[in-house]
């Protein structure tokens, strides 16, 4: 109970941010930016192209403004799309959003219903991989591929989230989501600075938060670290889609991350794992061309079945 009315802090006057956010900047920084409620939550997503849907999770606190190589180069292939998860970015979610695991997850899966006319690949990243992991179990209608970015198993994401919250700070409610908003702009280029790879990317990627954050942009870290990522694991189904896990092993964040747990609830015989030493937490986004490739020759070897 203590969790939830922490979350609060998270969806209060949600409904005066959606709609400051739909007229405001956030509207406006991208023609193809635009809004769709689902779930009861104000998803802001951007689109490009045509032909079968692949649906990329931003990773905050990077934003959607930090895709525009990657909606260039996927919408030749596919229809691309790009949005911002509940309460991340200038996604908005209403007042008694949980942000529990299933129900945060069936938010997702209705934006999906209503973006994608045909079964989706989705490439969601990190913690939000493991929602991919249960909508795919749960909504197999939906989901025609698995892009599993830098997403470990459950056990090993719990790892993870001890080592980012190393003094349980932001485990604690209220406090955790008080101190996420204190530092979340200094917060930001620090933790950019650990994950990402390709030290060139760098310079835009914190570019892309600090605007974002200075602009109202969520990041509620704390909120995600308590309900959606408790350290129970939930029980999820297994999936019989055709999954890709990809990792940048130069992320900092992840360095003792047991890549081989990616697949642990895959069981589709052409799924693998594929390796980059030079990238970090951000694979797409670093190196758009490569990793568009792995991408693109995974999904036509495994699309017969």
């Amino acid at each position: 109970m203590l969790k939830w009315m922490a979350a609060r802090l998270d969806t209060i006057g949600s409904g005066k941010r959606a709609r400051a956010f739909r007229e405001g900047w956030p509207s406006r920084t991208r023609e193809d930016i635009a809004f769709v409620e689902a779930g009861g939550v104000t998803f802001r997503y951007r689109a490009a192209g045509y032909g079968r849907p692949i649906i990329f999770a931003a990773d905050p606190p990077v934003t959607l403004e930090a895709y525009d190589r990657l909606l260039e180069i996927y919408s030749a292939d596919f229809r691309a799309i790009v949005f911002e998860l509940p309460a991340m970015g200038f996604s908005v979610p209403g007042f008694w959003q949980d942000f529990c695991f299933f129900q945060a997850n069936d938010t997702i899966a209705e934006f999906i219903r209503l973006i994608a006319e045909e079964p989706a690949i989705l490439a969601f990243s990190c913690v939000a991989g493991l929602g991919a992991l249960d909508i795919a179990g749960r909504y197999p209608s939906r989901v025609s591929h698995l892009i599993q970015i830098q997403t470990p198993s459950w056990p090993e994401a719990i790892r993870w989230k001890m080592a980012r919250d190393p003094k349980n700070i932001l485990a604690k409610p209220f406090l955790g989501q008080i101190a996420m908003r204190k530092l979340a702009l200094a917060r930001a280029p620090l933790w950019l600075k650990l994950a990402v790879g390709q030290q060139e990317a760098l310079t835009g990627l914190c570019g892309c938060a600090t605007d974002a954050l200075h602009h109202g942009g969520a990041w509620a870290m704390a909120t995600a670290f308590q309900n959606y990522l408790p350290d129970k694991e939930p029980v999820m189904k297994r999936v019989s889609q055709p999954a890709l896990a990809i990792w940048g092993n130069s992320d900092g964040s992840h360095r003792e991350t047991d890549r081989q747990s990616s697949l642990w609830l895959c069981d589709h015989p052409a799924s693998r794992i594929a390796e980059y030493e030079d990238l970090g937490h951000f694979p797409e986004l670093e190196d758009v061309e490569r990793i568009y490739a792995e991408i693109r020759a995974f999904v036509t070897d495994t699309s017969a079945d």
